[in-house]
């Protein structure tokens, strides 16, 4: 009898690990609720996975198993499992993060045999010559790699009863209901409308539609990937459309920027909390503590970025256009610690990845990856130009809905007086913008010895 373990992959189909140990022999289906992991899900991603742990033992009651979940630390209930039945081997897929990856040495610390799998990546670290500090060249060398092709869903599953302790966890957002039927469906339906337009059209950012918006099942292992590039790479092939075949490449792109990131946190574990840069001199956080409280709430007076961060507290998701932008005037214009907005991003993601989240606050505070040495974007000028009609902005900060496109986009440019003369309740910005500009930029100069 083998136990198969879940662990960020909640799904049945096209799972490596899950048809490595039914071809094995009977396997039992696992999930070990550990409180390591539990303290550092927040409260939207916790429930959106507790859902989907709900869809995942419907799915293996339909096919005559079940699934059992304990909760305490993994190798502590995966000894219990072994003292109450008779186990051959333990079988689950590999984790990146610098706690996942001591909780696998657990696992395999046991008296019992265990296999672990690939199923996380594409591409995993290791199958690559070097590591890469820019994208570029990763991804030239991960189109390289040759990926495995999807597996189909495993046959010989134990009949056991499922057990599932109180998995009620309210989120704080409207959340996507979960599961990999829901995935799926979400998949095809946007491969075959919107896909085709990816590149073109992914920035606008008052069309949702132009995004997948699977993230959340990526962050949960609810939809496979291999299935997924299989998908796209298929498109690539059969089409003679230049331009649909860019869009498709665009979206096979985004995918391996995920797992640049997993690369980065694998050969640099302390960039979870560290700066992945040698920076030469002390960056000089301002750190102001009603600044930061205004950013989270989304009252800082800049709309776009207000925009973005009512979307975080409203649907614990955020577009990436945005997120880019309200990382940027968080660490360059208000001058915060980076860790402090990943913290934020952490509690709200439903989609939160460690490797992704602290990839992206590092490449937006100019710590990171970014090739660029000090980049700074400019929210007003984003929004003008991905948001043009102000929709997105109007969707998330009611208090400008009856206020012209041109005027909101102006609303940092404006004097007080200007303000004054709108019937809104919205705030004036809460700095000199462009003031505050040269200052964070100085900030990063020193820091940099520049």
């Amino acid at each position: 009898m083998n136990i198969f373990l879940h662990r960020d992959d909640l799904r049945i189909h096209d799972n490596r690990g899950l048809k490595a140990a039914s071809n094995s022999g009977n396997t039992i289906p696992v999930y070990i609720d550990d409180p390591r992991v539990k303290e550092k899900t927040g409260i939207n991603k916790r429930a959106f996975r507790e859902r989907g742990l709900k869809k995942l033992r419907d799915k293996y009651e339909e096919k005559g198993s079940g699934l059992i979940i304990r909760q305490g630390k993994t190798e502590e209930k995966l000894r219990d499992l072994i003292d109450e039945r008779t186990v051959d081997s333990i079988y689950f897929a590999r984790s990146y993060t610098p706690a996942k990856r001591r909780i696998g040495n657990e696992i395999k610390s046991l008296d019992t045999e265990t296999k672990s799998i690939n199923d996380r990546l594409l591409v995993e670290p290791q199958q690559l010559e070097q590591e890469y500090d820019t994208f570029s060249p990763f991804y030239r060398e991960w189109k390289k790699v040759e990926k495995s092709n999807p597996t189909e869903e495993p046959e010989n599953l134990a009949s056991v009863d499922s057990e599932i302790p109180n998995l009620d966890s309210e989120p704080e957002a409207d959340i996507p209901e979960a599961g990999e039927e829901k995935a799926l469906n979400r998949w095809s339906k946007f491969k075959n409308k919107e896909l085709k337009d990816y590149k073109d059209r992914r920035d606008d950012v008052a069309n949702p539609r132009y995004v997948s918006k699977l993230s959340m099942y990526y962050s949960s292992g609810m939809i496979g990937k291999r299935r997924v590039l299989k998908d796209v790479e298929n498109l690539m092939d059969k089409e003679n459309d230049s331009d649909k075949i860019r869009n498709y490449a665009k979206y096979r792109n985004e995918i391996a920027w995920g797992e640049f990131f997993y690369q980065i946190m694998y050969h640099n574990p302390n960039a979870v909390d560290q700066n992945y840069k040698d920076i030469p001199n002390k960056i000089e956080w301002r750190n102001d503590p009603e600044e930061f409280e205004a950013w989270k709430k989304g009252k800082t007076g800049v709309p776009f970025v207000d925009a973005g961060m009512r979307q975080l507290r409203n649907e614990g998701y955020m577009h990436n256009r945005l997120r880019q932008n309200v990382a940027s005037f968080l660490t360059k214009h208000l001058m915060t610690d980076w860790r402090k907005g990943a913290k934020v991003f952490r509690k709200h993601l439903v989609d939160h990845n460690e490797p992704a989240n602290n990839g992206g606050w590092q490449w937006s505070a100019s710590t990171g990856t970014d090739s660029v040495p000090i980049r700074i974007f400019n929210p007003v000028k984003q929004g003008r130009q991905y948001d043009i009609h102000a929709e997105y902005i109007k969707r998330h900060v009611p208090e400008l809905r009856d206020i012209d496109p041109n005027s909101i986009h102006e609303w940092v440019e404006m004097t007080e007086e200007e303000r004054e003369k709108y019937d809104t309740e919205y705030p004036h910005p809460i700095i000199d913008f462009n003031k505050r500009y040269h200052i964070g930029k100085k900030m990063f100069e020193n820091a940099l010895g520049n």
